[in-house]
């Protein structure tokens, strides 16, 4: 098992995994483009307009039948996942007490055109709530819609790099986590400790988890700005041997961490953490693994700060 990234601030990690921000509404073709039949144009219309109604509702099922059955997504950093398999997981998650709900991303509208007769490809637009600090990821994306049996569906997601915008203080969104905090859930204990590093520039994390079953691990993470990358970067080193590297983009009042880790036999793996704040004094932790697409080992502590070394 793989030490987890720090912070504490989970939504349910399939949303991102099953509900991408793709459905938007979309222009005419141009007159350059392969034309296509206005009934098709007008039925992928249709079908955006009602994804983004079942995304802004949480309908996990409405949400998986827009998608083709071997659809996939790849997020901004490359990663491919199989959406009906995160679906799935994601309708687990979400009947479970101390579900946090995912906020949908602002959309603008995109482009359609067509390859075939039966093959679209959607451009456009997504912004993502921002936190406090003024923070707000930005992207574009590409659909592909294929007409299944008379049906438009989503056949696949490609989603480019995120830039974030700058403010005054690039970790502010994160300064809720400053503190002591004790976590426990069905697989593990923890408890996390996160202090300010010099001038506010980073924070220092100090873990200590206990797995049921196994040997208990430690490590220290450093999280701060990358301003050539124009994000929330974090590293971490366990006692196990082990290095993780993660990339942190902001959901309204979560984060969400997409991790690359190398174990001490040289294997990498691929995760999300999740954060989610619930109050001051409370916070959700959910972390996946995930390997060659395919989702793999979950873990979610429920975290309490310790208000007498706050």
């Amino acid at each position: 098992m793989r030490f987890p990234c720090c912070v504490l601030r989970p939504l349910a990690v399939a949303v991102v995994l099953a509900c991408p921000p793709v459905a938007v509404a979309a222009e005419p073709a141009t007159a350059a483009k392969t034309a296509a039949p206005s009934g098709d144009e007008a039925a992928i219309r249709s079908a955006t307009a009602a994804y983004r109604k079942a995304l802004a509702g949480g309908d996990i099922d409405a949400i998986s039948a827009f998608w083709a059955p071997e659809a996939d997504y790849v997020d901004q950093l490359g990663r491919a996942y199989k959406v009906h398999a995160g679906a799935i997981r994601a309708k687990r998650l979400s009947q479970e007490a101390g579900h946090i709900a995912h906020l949908a991303p602002k959309m603008d509208t995109g482009s359609i055109r067509f390859v075939t007769a039966d093959v679209a490809i959607e451009d456009g637009a997504f912004e993502r709530p921002g936190v406090e600090s003024g923070q707000s990821p930005f992207g574009r994306y590409s659909a592909v819609w294929v007409k299944r049996n008379g049906k438009w569906l989503i056949d696949g997601v490609r989603e480019s790099p995120v830039r974030l915008e700058a403010s005054a203080n690039t970790l502010q969104g994160l300064e809720w986590m400053i503190g002591d905090w004790a976590g426990e859930g069905p697989q593990a204990t923890a408890e996390i400790s996160c202090s300010w590093g010099q001038d506010k520039t980073y924070i220092l994390a100090q873990l200590k988890m206990q797995p049921r079953g196994d040997k208990p691990v430690s490590a220290t993470q450093l999280i701060g700005w990358d301003p050539i990358e124009q994000r929330v970067r974090s590293f971490l080193f366990d006692s196990r041997g082990g290095f993780t590297e993660g990339t942190w983009t902001n959901e309204g009042d979560a984060w969400n961490v997409r991790n690359t880790a190398v174990l001490p036999d040289g294997k990498r793996v691929v995760s999300t953490k999740l954060f989610s704040r619930i109050d001051d004094n409370t916070a959700v932790w959910e972390s996946l693994d995930e390997s060659d697409g395919q989702l793999g080992t979950d873990m979610r502590l429920r975290m309490t700060r310790n208000q007498n070394k706050k």
